[in-house]
């Protein structure tokens, strides 16, 4: 009991040591007051808390599959099954204390912006790819649980006449995802959503970047928004591949082979998807053009033309 318990909450330990570690960075960044140098460091703030995100929720995921093997609570597999989610969690938590320790510049700098933004105008096609796949998510589990047996382990395999003749009068093949599992997954799925939610409103509220143009203070939230989505698309998405291809293998031992070949074709879109969407978010954007380079340098005027009036 003792080491369940140990590997039950070492997951949140790591956690606990990245959340300072996000905390400390932030307030050690005080950047000098200039455009070019507050930019830069809150681009490496940016940086630096979406890899802290990325090993936290590495190490929590692998925590808590290592924590499943031991004696704890509930079904077989059942931290395997929300492992992703918890990782997304952690990532998540990151994220939204990055946003709450924003650099901000040495001095007293007033600088806001009246635009109205929304989640969709910097999250973009992101938004609506997460929220139709949470829901495909939501919508498969409902389906795998009304199908699943009264153990919400195993579906009702028909049973052959052969089989009758020799006696059985049911049969079941698991593991597959109904209540047992769908249940805790719904709940996890929720909490993702809820707190995916909430660090994309701190995102979109953030103090403008003191200083810098509107179009660099923009690019910066659509890349913090693009990561923050990334997570959740990659844990959810990641989730519903795996629900799927357990469902598929169940459903084809079952005999049910036109929904094992449905449900393991989806897995196989839903994964790639999410994967490339996750892939395309971690590139960052371009750093500014270096003070006094010809980038960072307007161009001078033409002279006028001769003959006419300056």
């Amino acid at each position: 009991m003792a080491v369940a318990l140990v590997l039950l909450l070492a997951p949140w330990a790591v956690l606990v040591v990245v959340l300072a570690v996000v905390v400390g960075v932030g307030r050690r960044a005080r950047p000098q007051n200039t455009p070019v140098a507050t930019l830069l460091a809150a681009r490496r703030h940016e940086n630096l808390t979406s890899a802290l995100a990325l090993a936290g929720g590495l190490a929590v995921a692998v925590l808590l599959l290592t924590a499943d093997a031991a004696a704890l609570p509930g079904p077989p597999g059942g931290l395997t099954a929300v492992s992703l989610l918890g990782a997304g969690l952690a990532a998540l938590l990151v994220h939204a204390v990055g946003e709450l320790t924003w650099p901000r510049p040495v001095g007293v700098v007033r600088h806001a912006s009246l635009r109205r933004r929304t989640m969709r105008a910097i999250g973009g096609r992101r938004v609506a790819l997460a929220g139709a796949t949470a829901a495909l998510a939501a919508l498969a589990l409902v389906v795998f649980g009304l199908t699943a047996d009264a153990t919400g382990r195993a579906v009702p395999h028909p049973v052959t006449p052969l089989a009758a003749g020799e006696g059985y009068v049911s049969g079941a093949s698991g593991p597959y995802p109904g209540w047992a599992y769908g249940l805790p997954l719904l709940a996890a799925l929720t909490v993702v959503l809820a707190v995916g939610a909430g660090v994309l409103r701190l995102v979109v509220r953030r103090p403008a970047v003191a200083g810098t143009r509107e179009a660099d203070d923009l690019a910066l939230r659509r890349t913090s928004a693009r990561r923050v989505l990334a997570a959740v698309q990659l844990v959810v998405g990641g989730t519903l591949a795996a629900v799927l291809l357990v469902a598929a293998a169940a459903l084809g031992n079952a005999g049910w082979a036109p929904a094992a070949w449905g449900a393991g074709g989806l897995a196989l879109v839903v994964g790639t998807a999410s994967l490339v969407a996750a892939g395309t978010a971690i590139v960052p954007p371009p750093g500014p053009p270096a003070a006094g380079s010809p980038a960072a340098v307007p161009p001078a005027a033409a002279p006028p033309a001769a003959g006419t009036p300056a």
